[in-house]
């Protein structure tokens, strides 16, 4: 169903194939809609999946099966896509009808013309559409409307209207009402402002690897977008962004007709100045060198491998996050990129990491390994990497990356969380039941030292 013209409403399409239906003397015993779906991919099309299933696997009967028009199959690009969905109908012996085309769709020659034409035009109308609307995205952009995505660390949304008159802040998930309505992009409130100079500071000045950075900040407590913790990419994303300095740049990538983003090179992308600079320029500049210079390769082999078996010998087992805590030693990435792997570099140090548990040499079969993801997602409310490795029935979750490729793959077919908008609910829900652990924790030693002052 499709909603960009009053034609292609919900109710108009019902009610011209029930007019239909009645002067042709059918009986519509099942409606299938997809209501505000894109036509462009069937993804999403649950609706045109039903149909299909029903109509191939003969759960139910039709006579027929009756379309408001030829494009309501979609506006594939590959017009033998739509073409192919109306011949399952008829390889399965049900009618394919069309109420509000001016031809019969009877098998001569005209139709099949007819049809493949209103198909191209289909297709043409999308690829159109999908070109216009990126043109004008790039416009707004340039005039310094925000056209989406991520919200940066430091940075807050302004409703204005078409007069450009400031409304109020947009909070997050907070969209606007009006289309006529616009959003600018404002420096956030100062403590973040300053956290943002703050991570500047370390890691053009002190010479901090962006693991470290989000250590130190998730030691302060200090929350990242949305309350997440600090990790290296979201770091990385506040070093790199040009927003820091006060420009929005858009159209990085492109998302046409429903296909893999695509980079798009330099001279596509629109850069507006839009709000004032949150960090120096020349300091911004400073970490754009920084970060293209690869700083781990500064490294010498011998000082880094003297570091890690110093660390080797006061901790007595080496992990990722003991490295990236360690104050002399380099950044776990550092050692990845000069041996090739951790586990090389561990190798050189002679410590052989642990077995996955009990169970490691154990075949799992497929069913088995999902089967303990649910167990897991029972136990905790989420599963993340820590609960797999700490699960001594469980073998380490590499094991899991190799027999499903990604984790999120893994979490699909288990029917956990698996799309973008599902892990960052859940991420989200972690960090809700992390600050209420904290808070109970607190609360408790608060308690304790309260009833200790009242015995003595």
């Amino acid at each position: 169903m499709s909603t960009e013209h009053q034609r292609y409403s919900l109710e108009n399409q019902t009610a011209a194939i029930a007019e239909y239906a009645e002067r042709r003397g059918f009986a519509i015993v099942d409606t299938y809609a997809d209501a505000g779906k894109s036509g462009l991919t069937l993804k999403g099309r649950d609706g045109l999946k039903q149909l299909l299933a029903d109509v191939v696997t003969g759960q139910h009967t039709y006579s027929a099966v009756l379309v408001l028009d030829v494009s309501r199959w979609g506006r594939f690009q590959d017009t033998d896509q739509s073409a192919h969905y109306e011949f399952l109908c008829r390889n399965s012996g049900v009618a394919v009808l069309y109420c509000a085309e001016p031809f019969e769709n009877d098998g001569s020659i005209v139709s099949t013309i007819l049809k493949n034409m209103k198909r191209a035009m289909a297709s043409e109308f999308s690829r159109e559409l999908s070109f216009k609307v990126a043109r004008a995205h790039r416009q707004q952009a340039l005039l310094g409307f925000s056209q989406g995505g991520v919200l940066q660390y430091g940075v807050r949304r302004l409703l204005v209207n078409k007069d450009r008159e400031p409304l109020f802040l947009l909070k997050s998930g907070e969209r606007k009402a009006l289309s006529s309505d616009r959003i600018l992009l404002v420096p956030g409130p100062p403590n973040e402002i300053s956290v943002v100079q703050r991570i500047f500071d370390m890691f053009v000045n002190q010479k901090k690897s962006m693991s470290r950075i989000a250590n130190s900040l998730n030691q302060e407590g200090l929350p990242s977008t949305n309350g997440r913790v600090w990790n290296h990419r979201r770091v990385k994303a506040v070093l790199s962004n040009e927003l820091m300095i006060g420009y929005y740049v858009y159209n990085r990538r492109s998302y046409l007709l429903k296909t893999r983003p695509k980079r798009n090179p330099p001279e596509q992308w629109t850069r507006a100045r839009v709000m004032d600079a949150i960090v120096d320029l020349r300091l911004f500049d400073k970490a754009q060198r920084e970060l293209r210079f690869k700083r781990g390769y500064g490294y010498e082999r011998p000082h880094m491998v003297k570091c890690l078996q110093r660390l080797f010998k006061e901790k007595k087992k080496l992990t990722v996050s003991i490295i990236n805590a360690c104050p002399y030693t380099p950044a776990a990435q550092a050692y990845a990129a000069h041996f090739g792997s951790l586990k090389a570099a561990y190798a050189v140090v002679g410590y052989k990491q642990c077995s996955a548990g009990p169970k490691a040499d154990r075949h799992y079969s497929d069913e088995e390994l999902l089967e303990c993801l649910r167990r897991l997602q029972k136990a905790y409310g989420y599963v993340t990497v820590a609960h797999i490795n700490a699960d001594h029935e469980l073998p380490r979750y590499q094991a899991f990356l190799d027999r499903f490729g990604t984790m999120r793959t893994a979490y699909s077919l288990a029917g956990l969380p698996g799309t973008n908008s599902e892990l960052i609910s859940a991420g989200l829900l972690r960090a809700t039941l992390r600050r209420e652990k904290d808070q109970q924790r607190s609360s408790g030693l608060r308690r304790g030292s309260t009833k200790k002052g009242r015995r003595s």
